[in-house]
């Protein structure tokens, strides 16, 4: 019998030796995978006769409840132990959305002769509902960059997820790792698999010229991804990927065989689901692992992109005579982890070995921008792809402070000496307070990531931290520490405060467990349990404590003990799944002037009565991510994921006025200041929308890194930090 221990352990490949990663438990590796990992750091080379085996499946979301999908899965998996691989790669988005008995569902669709087979990286599905801070995830997945070598081929899965997003980031030590898992290789063949595709259009990971530079120093043959849901062959920069069709929908697998040099590649259909051993087999293509040698001679020697007003002109020189053609597009700021098939290629013209052109910027921000060259060699090994990045005007950003790590959480003022300080947590564990010229005052580290919002108490005399380890800290101004709570378990939420029958409170949820903590002490007065996992800040009244819910609704507790009041529903959908994601699982509740309860799912915000919760008024739109504000004229300001600033009566509902920006706008939100919108952009463009005029600035693109947490207002300035661990100033107007 097949031990827990043991099909936990199945997922988990080898961590590289020597890696940082997230502070969590992983199961004990199997005896098989203990022999591997004793060959990991030294791996012998390949004979070139040895006989590769390998299943490739993708995108299988296991949800037990859905009732088309597990059939599907189940012959799938029954055709993989048929076929009888030396490895199984799965390519990501495991499960739905990341609970616990979808992954234990998982693991009973895996036939026991796969268990310590199976390999695999986690995709969106785990990380954008997760509520451990990724403890589970880890678990049963395994470390972020992790190998596996089989039949003289070294297998790299890389976890390029980010915290609760749709978008995909190569941290810093993921980078790392990965070089060190190529450099480990030494002359072994290698494959990667990654969750997200990228190439050319492709925006799903945010930052892969990043990637693209390690590979141009190890360079790999074979890419596997999924997450598109369809098949897709393509080549760039020298290397082939596959994207995968989802197993989910097409009951489907690959199937990969032959030698280093000659790997077939066939897709395998079960056309009827109740016999999985009559299966169709397509042969799809046939790839050589062994890597490319030297220079790339395609790729350019130098680009030098330089604004010239209403244009940008680019510069590219390679290194050697080219025969080919070269094209130029701007980096496409609008699209958010999806892709666009159609970019505005511009030609080049070739003169004595160089190649230049110019590009229409008339609509590129200010700041920090990007764009795309595209070479296309007439020798047929693929085209090859660079994003270059360049300033458009002035950065119109006042300092910066790199941190390091990747901000995700808002930062708060402190006050301190009589002057104000900005307070900032990164996924590094660091908090740091930053006075108003950009220099770092102290320094404080927490034992886990800070991924999500902090706190301001008394005035800025204190801030509260919250960890993914489970730990709110509270410090003083000046960084020491004055209490911590444990809540017992990792933690991936925003605090919220409020006061609780006289008290002054901290409110945070634990997985599905709110906790209600006494501020000035960190003693717990409560603990309440939920239905579901909530990870949005709570807000309280005095008599209520509201929260937004993964089981699709809001709810009321009673501030005295937690026991429940009401509950509101806030979408039609039905399953865990659905009611899930469309429900108010991430949103901030706010409590109005007048009592109102601000809501909101993904398909609307509402105002709920704090009494019974029924409906004062419903507005129709995806407002969930940004946190709302209220004007000094008492006006109710919300910034919908189209990007739109509304201002709406907050008695009513009644829409006032409607200001569209030029982008997406999520948990960047925005910085209401006097009757100045402040907008954050995904992309980290920051817009100025004046609510007495109607007048919108684009006053600069921050950098290129995704903005993904709220900002505030710190002096003349106000602040973002991005995924790239660096915190911008930017004059107000």
């Amino acid at each position: 019998m097949t031990t827990r221990l043991s099909r936990r352990a199945a997922l988990a490949s080898l961590p590289l030796a020597g890696a940082t990663t997230a502070a969590t438990a992983h199961a004990a590796p199997t005896a098989s995978a203990a022999a591997s990992a004793e060959g990991a750091a030294h791996p012998a080379g390949p004979s070139g006769a040895e006989a590769l085996r390998l299943a490739f499946v993708a995108d299988t979301h296991v949800g037990p409840e859905n009732d088309e999908t597990m059939p599907r899965l189940h012959a799938v998996f029954d055709a993989i132990d048929q076929f009888d691989p030396t490895l199984v790669i799965h390519g990501g988005d495991v499960t739905e959305h990341g609970t616990e008995v979808e992954y234990e569902a998982f693991d009973e669709l895996v036939p026991d002769r796969l268990r310590d087979r199976m390999v695999a990286v986690p995709g969106n599905h785990e990380t954008r509902w997760d509520s451990t801070a990724g403890e589970r995830r880890h678990r049963w997945i395994g470390d972020d960059v992790r190998v596996r070598d089989v039949s003289g081929v070294r297998v790299i899965l890389a976890d390029t997820t980010a915290h609760q997003q749709e978008v995909a980031w190569w941290s810093e030590q993921a980078l790392a790792d990965l070089d060190d898992a190529m450099t480990a290789a030494r002359n072994l063949p290698r494959i990667l698999v990654t969750h997200f595709p990228m190439g050319e259009g492709y925006y799903y990971v945010a930052n892969q010229q990043q990637f693209e530079d390690v590979l141009a120093e190890h360079p790999i043959s074979l890419h596997l991804t999924g997450h598109t849901h369809r098949e897709v062959l393509a080549r760039v920069n020298r290397r082939d990927q596959l994207e995968a069709a989802a197993a989910k929908i097409d009951a489907a697998y690959y199937e990969l065989t032959g030698t280093v040099d000659s790997l077939d590649v066939t897709r395998v259909e079960i056309p009827d689901v109740s016999a999985p051993t009559d299966v169709v087999r397509t042969p799809v293509t046939t790839y050589d692992l062994r890597p490319g040698r030297g220079t790339d001679t395609a790729m350019p020697r130098g680009v030098e992109p330089v604004d010239d007003g209403d244009a940008v002109t680019v510069d590219v020189r390679l290194p050697r005579p080219f025969e080919g053609a070269i094209d130029a597009a701007l980096y496409d700021t609008s699209v958010y982890a999806g892709r666009n098939d159609e970019l505005s290629w511009t030609a080049l013209e070739e003169r004595h070995g160089r190649f230049s052109g110019a590009l229409d910027a008339s609509e590129v921000a200010p700041g920090d921008n990007r764009l795309h060259l595209r070479m296309r060699p007439e020798d047929r090994s693929g085209n090859r792809l660079l994003t270059v990045p360049y300033v458009r005007g002035s950065s119109g950003v006042a300092w910066t402070n790199a941190l390091g790590g990747m901000v995700q959480s808002g930062p708060v003022l402190a006050r301190r000496d009589g002057e104000d300080l900005l307070v900032v947590g990164s996924s590094s564990g660091l908090v740091a307070g930053i006075d108003h010229v950009g220099d770092t005052l102290w320094t404080e580290q927490v034992p886990g990531e800070i991924r999500h919002d902090l706190l301001a108490l008394d005035d800025g005399k204190s801030v509260v931290v919250p960890d993914s380890s489970g730990i709110l800290h509270r410090l003083d101004a000046d960084g020491s520490t004055q209490w911590r709570y444990d809540t017992g378990t990792p933690t991936a939420a925003d605090p919220g405060a409020g006061l609780l029958a006289g008290t002054d409170a901290l409110l945070i949820c634990s997985g599905s467990t709110l906790h209600a903590i006494e501020a000035s002490s960190g003693a717990a007065l409560w603990t309440a349990e939920l239905p579901a996992s909530a990870m949005g800040a709570p807000a309280a009244d005095g008599d209520r404590v509201y929260i937004g819910v993964g089981d699709g609704c809001a709810h009321a507790l009673d501030a005295r003990d937690g026991t429940s009041l009401w509950t509101t529903s806030l979408t039609d959908k039905s399953g865990s799944y659905q009611r899930f994601i469309y429900g108010p699982w991430n949103d901030a509740i706010s409590v109005l002037p007048d009592g109102g309860v601000i809501a909101s799912g993904i398909a609307d915000t509402w105002c709920l009565d704090p009494a019974d919760g029924s409906s004062r008024w419903r507005l129709e739109g995806s407002f969930q991510y940004a946190r709302e504000a209220v004007t000094g004229d008492g006006d109710l300001v919300l910034a919908n994921e189209a990007g739109e600033i509304v201002r709406v009566d907050p008695a009513t509902g009644e829409e006032l006025d409607r200001h569209a920006t030029a982008e997406r706008v999520l948990d960047e939100g925005f910085v209401l200041v006097d009757d100045v919108v402040y907008a954050a952009s995904h992309s980290g463009l920051i817009t100025a929308v004046h609510l007495e005029t109607g007048d919108i600035e684009q006053l600069t693109r921050l950098g290129i890194a995704p903005v993904l947490a709220p900002g505030t207002a710190f002096g003349d300035h106000i602040v973002f930090g991005d995924l790239a661990g660096t915190v911008h100033a930017v004059e107000r107007v």
